[in-house]
């Protein structure tokens, strides 16, 4: 596992900024795990993604009872898995999760821990710490075989 970039965010809006920029660097099949207690920013974060992907943040919230959203940007597609909710392994396959490794877009997954076992490497891993109200540090990783 190696750190690509650790920093801190003062406000939903630095937060937004930080995962527009990343998203450029995204590329179609990437898989990116989001992880941190609630209200860290993860759905802050994927509202930045999808923003740096063209898509309208206005249509962005969290899957937790659906477990998946797709969005339709410019170039890629954006598919965000929210597993907070998972009763257990066999509802993310319900989901039609193993197409979704198949489709041409990107993957964010909130709360990926929880089906960390069927997650694929390589895979970006972006940690959220809440320092205070408005700060979080933000650590994100690549995960590889080595």
């Amino acid at each position: 596992m190696a750190s690509i970039l650790k920093a801190v965010s003062h406000s939903e809006e630095e937060t937004l900024r930080l995962a527009e920029k990343i998203s450029l660097f995204f590329k179609k099949g990437d898989v990116v795990i989001l992880t941190g207690e609630l209200g860290a920013g993860k759905t802050i974060f994927v509202k930045g993604i999808a923003r740096g992907l063209g898509i309208d943040t206005a249509l962005v919230n969290s899957p937790s009872y659906t477990i998946v959203n797709e969005y339709r940007g410019g170039s890629k597609s954006l598919f965000h898995f929210d597993l907070y909710r998972l009763g257990n392994i066999s509802e993310l396959y319900e989901t039609g999760w193993d197409d979704y490794m198949q489709k041409d877009g990107i993957m964010v997954v909130e709360w990926g821990e929880k089906g960390e076992v069927n997650l694929p490497i390589p895979r970006y891993q972006v940690s959220f710490k809440i320092l205070d109200d408005t700060e979080r540090e933000i650590n994100i990783t690549v995960i590889k075989n080595d």
